[in-house]
């Protein structure tokens, strides 16, 4: 069995990604996770938390690293530089990728409103409408996801990200979103 190692912001992050790269992989694998408690954290910390990763396998090393977090209104390219540059005189005995996410996560669970209606039709009864706008260019995409889910009469969660996450289609994240063939590459190819 492959053992992954995840690094991301926050809890939501730890939820949601686990389902995302279970459905991008579709093979037997384990995923361990270190939520940073913020983007601020992560890029201070993620050094740390792979070195760590070197003892998770019964005192050996995982099979493959992911470092994502948000871009955030950010240069994706100048953030992926950033994170590069805090490891460039280490050695892990894994490939290491970071993935940078254009705006946040909830971008893509925005691309797929039949997935968010699964979820709050299972919860509350009522499905959400479709998004009709550029997704990748909403600026607050975790904040449009709380006001659909609030309409629909439920709150946004780490366990509700959790189900929209096992829900999503992802060809349609890849339509909507065409960063996201990066990220399913990289866990692909990592």
């Amino acid at each position: 069995m492959t053992l992954y190692g995840i690094i991301v912001e926050g809890n939501y992050d730890k939820a949601a990604f686990k389902e995302i790269i279970k459905k991008c992989i579709l093979s037997d694998i384990k995923i361990i996770s270190r939520p940073c408690g913020g983007k601020d954290h992560l890029m201070k910390s993620f050094p740390g938390h792979l070195k760590s990763f070197c003892y998770e396998k019964q005192g050996s090393h995982i099979d493959k690293a992911l470092v994502i977090r948000d871009a955030d209104n950010r240069d994706p390219a100048e953030l992926h530089k950033k994170m590069e540059s805090k490891i460039t005189n280490r050695t892990y005995p894994f490939e290491v990728k970071f993935i940078i996410i254009i705006q946040e996560l909830e971008t893509w669970f925005l691309a797929d409103e039949e997935a968010i209606s699964r979820v709050t039709q299972a919860r509350s009864g009522k499905p959400v409408a479709r998004v009709n706008e550029n997704l990748e260019s909403i600026r607050q995409p975790k904040e449009k996801l709380q006001e659909i889910l609030s309409k629909a009469g439920i709150y946004y969660t780490p366990e509700v990200a959790k189900e929209i996450a096992r829900e999503l289609d992802l060809s349609k994240i890849e339509y909507h979103c065409p960063r996201f063939r990066e990220f399913r590459q990289a866990v692909i190819d990592c």
